[in-house]
């Protein structure tokens, strides 16, 4: 990570006289990376933004995730010239294969000059992580008086988390023929099942005995999606928590994409309705439970393993 710390770098700024201040935006622009998720800043004092894992930030194998800052242009015929910086404060939890822990941070203190663009890679606690979690990641604009570093007043910015998975990652295998087929286990040893090893869209996906003789119960898990018979496991119509999964068409759609955390859970991409989670209802032993996606809690219902 680059961490010129205090940096004290003039720069000149386009303002927007009629605005009566600095016209600009805070923006993570993508640098071949995919975006996890963004927020708009507060446009008084202190001008920032805050990005928490309430949206569900948790990436599978990555081996970046970058602030990536660009100050939206403004332009006028007078110009102002101003110290600008943007302060970042983070953290972020890594784990590896077992499910060990490895926490980092950037609590506070590290400025960073901007003129119009600049790439800040987040502190892993480990090189090539299974996962990785945002806790939080902040984005204040300051200015830079000659002594001191304070908040801007005028402007505003938008803030997105970016990440880049590693180049030999499993989960970005794009061929389902390139990747074994993986029996998932979870509460109670039953396994995810294809309820009549169907591959028409809606058909139910349930648990059952774990059979590994069974096709029903042979699963990919590339590209980030849960593939059985061609098909994707799927979140009918983003329905949120509470919403019995099925099979369906694979779209690339993110209500079928999965990241899959070291200690177990498979957790849904789309954050618009908040973390959430496959899961077993009600801690259910019985074969022909429909599966569903509810509000991710870490319980054991919601951890599963693939052999």
């Amino acid at each position: 990570m680059r961490k010129p710390r205090r940096l004290v770098v003039p720069l000149a700024v386009t303002a927007l006289v009629a605005a009566g201040g600095v016209g600009m935006g805070l923006a993570l622009v993508a640098n071949a990376q995919t975006t996890i998720t963004s927020c708009p800043s507060t446009t008084s004092a202190p001008i920032s933004c805050t990005i928490t894992d309430a949206v569900d930030t948790t990436v599978s194998e990555p081996s970046t995730i970058e602030a990536v800052v660009t100050l939206n242009g403004s332009s006028s015929t007078t110009t102002t010239t101003s110290d600008l910086y943007i302060e970042l404060q983070y953290s972020v939890q890594c784990f590896d294969s077992s499910g060990n822990i490895y926490p980092s941070s950037q609590p506070t203190d590290d400025e960073y000059a901007i003129t119009s663009s600049l790439t800040e890679d987040l502190t892993l606690g480990l090189t090539n992580p299974y996962s990785c979690e945002v806790l939080s990641l902040e984005g204040t604009l300051e200015t830079y008086n000659g002594t001191s570093y304070v908040n801007a007043t005028t402007g505003s910015f938008t803030m997105d988390l970016e990440w880049t998975p590693q180049a030999t990652a499993t989960s970005t295998t794009t061929t389902s023929s390139s990747v074994d087929v993986a029996y998932i286990s979870g509460y109670g040893g039953k396994c995810i099942d294809d309820r009549g090893n169907s591959s028409s869209n809606g058909a139910e996906v349930i648990i059952w005995g774990c059979n590994h003789g069974d096709s029903a119960q042979g699963w990919t898990w590339t590209d980030y999606e849960l593939r059985h018979n061609g098909m994707c496991a799927n979140d009918p119509g983003y329905g949120g928590s509470g919403s019995k999964l099925i099979l369906y068409s694979c779209t690339g759609s993110s209500n079928e994409k999965w990241s899959h955390v070291a200690y177990g859970e498979f957790k849904l991409y789309y954050s618009a309705k908040g973390s959430l989670c496959l899961d077993d209802p009600g801690y259910s032993k019985t074969n022909g439970t429909r599966l569903m996606v509810y509000k991710c809690n870490n319980g054991s219902n919601q951890h599963w393993s693939r052999s």
